[in-house]
């Protein structure tokens, strides 16, 4: 099973957003995942105590992570969407 930390300016709204689409996505391509939100302020924190496999940040995230981080705009605005999908399923699927 694959970790994702989702996270947005409140861990509230956006995470959740891009957490749901995220989960759907990887059920798709049959990839077993478990969605973790968090603030923004708290990413690299967190990030640093559970090691997640990915990060997806829905605002620019400070501070060092131990894993890829991916920008998840894409799953709210639907700009550069592909790339994004085509970017997560590569790192969770390796």
């Amino acid at each position: 099973m694959k970790t994702i930390l989702v996270a947005c300016g409140t861990a509230i709204a956006t995470s959740t957003v891009v957490a749901k689409k995220v989960e759907r996505l990887c059920e798709q391509n049959d990839i077993e995942v478990k969605t973790v939100q968090c603030k923004a302020a708290d990413a690299a924190s967190r990030a640093n105590e559970i090691l997640p496999d990915l990060v997806i940040g829905t605002c620019d995230l400070p501070g060092n992570f131990p894993c890829k981080t991916l920008n998840g705009r894409a799953f709210l605005t639907g700009i550069k969407l592909k790339e994004c999908i085509d970017e997560l399923l590569e790192v969770l699927k390796n």
